[in-house]
């Protein structure tokens, strides 16, 4: 039974320490474009490819990753979070 369970126990934690490493990934800062400004907004999305992640109050405009020094690009496209 012992022979079982230690293995068992490693599995579990493997596959918790994957689950939560996958999480932290797509929590990060998105931007969108207004006028001439890159702003943050408060959006959950990730790197993968998939469907490109718009913002949820209108459903067009598009999100990114990354601003840049003078605040007026974003750069770097993001898809959805499932």
């Amino acid at each position: 039974m012992k022979k079982l369970l230690l293995p068992g126990l490693i599995v579990a934690m493997g596959f918790g320490f994957a689950y939560a490493g996958s999480k932290m990934n797509t929590a990060m800062p998105t931007y969108h474009i207004n006028g001439s400004q890159c702003e943050e907004v408060q959006q959950e999305c990730n790197e993968l490819p998939g469907k490109i992640c718009t913002l949820n109050d209108d459903g067009v405009t598009q999100l990114y990753k990354f601003q840049s020094a003078d605040e007026t690009t974003c750069s770097f496209e993001l898809s959805r979070s499932n």
